[in-house]
């Protein structure tokens, strides 16, 4: 007990020992503020070159993408037939990413001439495109006796030639699908991307060497403030002791437990703890988020079948791996027909009715979705042609249920069209040959099946 006395009374009080530590301290603060200072600038120079260099990749990449989104939206109007397709198109054209102003933007980041130059000449190749789509897409209208009225004007203007106006409705489809699918349209969509790529690289190549150039005199200036805060550390070292065992220790731990997405444990002091009560309660919150976001985005909100997205992604996994399946389209025949007659209430229900009786036919391993309005399609695992007769009976009865609801539903009629996967198939190829079978049963009066076997031979439902 003495000897504890004796080493008290010579103990330097801790008082002092805060006092030397906060002076040493305040000097180093000091000098570390003028070095904050050219850190300040020296990163003030780094951050604008290194947003000039995102800036430049954004808009390439959203000229690139308005480009693209024009050559998706007109080429889906010609398979579809869908003249919704029409009205984005034009919207995406609306959108201003294919304007002056973007090169304008660009002239902001770099003047190099040479750069700019090549992305005027991507643009000048995606204007010539577009005169291309919107007469291939007016043609198309025009094949399938859609009133251009209620277009947009830059729409109307387009005048067909007289040839073109005394083809036949399939000839006409023919020559507009060969304007977008042809070699010339695929040569020049690779011309505009071979031109956006060389002016971005050189965009981005004038960036880098200024981004260089501030990052090696932010690095200059880094390594002696990171002396000046290796000395900092230093001198508080000796308070940081104090609290090491009820915040340091727990801190570790905790973002041991962050990194490893996992929840907090709730130790050390009161206000690490309520952290860390906090940030579980949030782990908690994004967790069932994150859950819910998942299923909606793979799922349609209004039958609980997986949407569209869903159904391009099962369909490239599916053609890579080169699995047996048949592919099932179904439409409901003339479902504008129950829409305006009983109101889009009752077509929301017929369309949950086609869904529920998809759900309850098919086996749970195949992968029923809803890909447009009243557009449908059936991934149908592991199977082949001798399928075929099973695969008859789920349509009967699929139809019978249909055009005898007894939910006081109207009854409605539906269309399909299968197709077996072969080894050549790809999805699109796959896609084509359902949508070819499905052709067939609306050509033929709908209300029916039409199955297409690997070898191609086309059967449709008694």
């Amino acid at each position: 007990m003495d000897e504890m006395s004796k080493r008290s009374r010579h103990a330097i009080p801790l008082q002092t020992i805060t006092l030397v530590v906060f002076i040493i301290c305040a000097l180093i603060t000091l000098v570390l503020l003028w070095y904050m200072n050219r850190t300040s600038r020296s990163y003030d120079r780094m951050r604008v070159a290194t947003q000039d260099y995102i800036d430049c990749q954004h808009a390439t990449a959203d000229l690139r993408a308005a480009s693209d989104a024009l050559t998706n939206h007109a080429r889906s109007f010609l398979v579809s037939e869908n003249p919704e397709h029409v009205l984005l198109y034009y919207s995406a054209l609306d959108s201003g990413n294919l304007d002056e102003e973007v090169l304008a933007n660009l002239r902001n980041y770099l003047d190099d001439e040479r750069a700019l130059s090549q992305l005027e000449t991507a643009m000048q190749l995606r204007e010539r495109l577009m005169v291309t789509e919107g007469y291939a897409m007016r043609l198309m209208l025009s094949a399938i006796g859609e009133d251009v009225s209620d277009y947009p004007q830059k729409l109307r203007s387009i005048q067909l030639l007289p040839d073109d106006r005394r083809m036949s409705a399939d000839e006409q489809k023919e020559k507009a699908r060969n304007l977008l699918f042809g070699s010339d349209y695929e040569a020049s969509q690779n011309k505009i991307d071979s031109y956006i790529n060389k002016g971005q690289d050189r965009l981005i190549s004038g960036m880098l060497t200024e981004q260089v150039a501030s990052s090696q005199q932010l690095q200059d200036v880094l390594s002696h403030q990171q002396m000046l805060t290796v000395g900092l550390m230093l001198c508080l070292l000796v308070q940081a002791v104090i609290i090491f065992a009820m915040v340091v220790i727990p801190l570790r731990r905790q973002i041991n437990s962050m990194n490893r997405e996992q929840r907090l444990s709730e130790e050390g002091a009161s206000e690490i703890q309520f952290l860390a009560r906090t940030y579980n309660r949030i782990y908690d919150q994004n967790q069932r988020a994150n859950e819910k976001l998942s299923f909606e985005a793979t799922h349609d909100a209004l039958t609980g079948l997986l949407n569209r997205a869903a159904y391009e992604s099962l369909c490239r996994d599916y053609g890579a791996s080169g699995e047996r399946h048949a592919l099932m389209l179904i439409d409901v025949d003339l479902f504008k027909t129950v829409n305006d007659r009983y109101g889009h209430d009752v077509g929301d229900k017929v369309l949950k009715s086609v869904a529920d009786r998809l759900s309850a036919t098919f086996r749970r391993e195949d992968m029923a979705c809803r890909i447009g309005g009243d557009e449908f399609a059936v991934i149908i695992n592991d199977v082949d042609s001798a399928f075929t007769p099973l695969l008859k009976d789920k349509f009967r009865q699929i139809a019978e249920r249909l055009s005898q609801p007894a939910d006081g539903l109207p009854a409605v009629t539906v269309s399909a069209g299968v197709a077996y996967s072969n080894p050549q198939d790809d999805a699109d190829s796959l896609f084509k040959r359902a949508d070819l079978a499905l052709y067939k049963v609306k050509d033929g009066g709908r209300n029916s099946c039409c199955i297409i076997d690997e070898a191609g031979n086309a059967e449709i439902l008694g």
